[in-house]
């Protein structure tokens, strides 16, 4: 099943993009785009646009392996790749990857079909796969170079033609300001510092601001992300970023020194609480902040219920907690009266206006 994904190709896309630093319109020809202004150029490669040529891989699935799907993927269907695979975590990571009520979220911000939206850092697609069937455009950025050539078999495989794929990285966003409608940070926003250099909130909110600057009035963004003070951390699990326990608990500095005593490189996958996040956001620039909590998690977000008002109260006297032992079950109830339990919580969905 020899598939290819030449979404730009043959086209001319004056005017499509920007340039990075320049911000200004680009001008294009056969497989190139060119900065009128700093005259720097893009090569078109298979009709994706490439703003970075040199990142380092991150993923899901290992390099090896995901090499691997994609030379399967060229020449047999995308999903039979993923699920068929003889390596379990490339089978583990199919669940994840085919699941397109991930993006469900989008319902709750009430934008009509016809916008156009940023899936940042994409990843394989799933989010922008998913959000193909409702809105007229979407743009899947991403700069990890085996994604790119896997969301490029999974789009045409699928037939989906309102899919814009772009391989860039936040730093490098070749938009004019004000261009889209919905932009989604979907397991983004952690990850930003790492890489660069300086104070990771600032880094954030940075990342933030960029993302702020390419909203039209009325549009939002969305942030999926972990809880700071999700209560699996206070009893010893590994901070999935880092790898270690008790990081995202512990002070910043702290926090700091300790994942330099375990071998690693600081930590810098800085999480908040949802009065955290605000913070960041309010910094940034954005209103109207929304924040809804993702059950079990914000990939995969069964319920999404209001951080505000006493919808969680009802979720939980539901939830059974017969398995848990008495100590735990009574601390459980004593914090859902007292209004805390929702705070320890895993995951937030958070939608924040402009």
């Amino acid at each position: 099943m020899a598939t290819s994904f030449r979404a730009f190709e043959g086209r001319n896309l004056s005017g499509v993009f920007a340039c990075p630093d320049c911000q200004i319109a680009l001008e294009s020809s056969p497989n190139i785009l060119i900065c009128p202004s700093c005259h720097r150029s893009w090569p078109l490669v298979d009709g994706i646009p490439h703003f970075v040529t040199d990142f380092p891989y991150w993923g899901e699935i290992p390099r090896e392996q995901m090499q691997e799907i994609n030379r399967r993927a060229a020449e047999e269907n995308w999903k039979k790749v993923l699920v068929e695979s003889p390596d379990a975590t490339v089978r583990r990571a199919a669940a994840m990857i085919l699941d397109l009520d991930r993006a469900n979220w989008h319902f709750l911000a009430g934008l009509p079909a016809d916008c156009d939206v940023l899936d940042l850092g994409a990843g394989t697609g799933t989010t922008s796969h998913a959000l193909a069937r409702h809105y007229r455009q979407i743009t899947a950025l991403e700069p990890v170079l085996e994604r790119v050539q896997f969301m490029r078999h999974r789009f045409a495989q699928e037939n989906i033609g309102n899919v814009r794929i772009v391989r860039s990285s936040l730093w490098t966003l070749p938009f004019l300001p004000e261009s889209f409608d919905l932009v989604a940070m979907n397991g983004v926003l952690e990850w930003v510092p790492v890489g660069r250099e300086g104070d990771p909130e600032t880094v954030q909110i940075e990342a933030l601001k960029n993302a702020f600057r390419l909203l039209r009035p009325g549009g939002y963004l969305y942030v999926g992300i972990e809880n700071r003070f999700a209560s699996g951390y206070f009893a010893g699990y590994n901070d999935p970023h880092a790898e270690l326990p008790w990081v995202t608990i512990l002070p910043r500095r702290m926090a700091n020194w300790y994942a330099r005593q375990r071998g690693r490189d600081g930590y810098r996958n800085y999480l908040y609480s949802s009065r955290g996040y605000h913070r960041l956001l309010r910094k940034a620039g954005f209103t109207r902040l929304k924040t809804y909590l993702a059950i079990p998690s914000y990939n995969d977000p069964r319920f999404l219920i209001p951080l505000e008002g006493d919808e969680y109260s009802n979720y939980a006297r539901k939830l059974s907690s017969a398995r848990q032992r008495l100590p735990l079950r009574l601390l459980r109830s004593l914090f859902l009266r007292a209004g805390m339990l929702k705070h320890f919580e895993y995951a937030f969905a958070i939608l924040a206006g402009k």
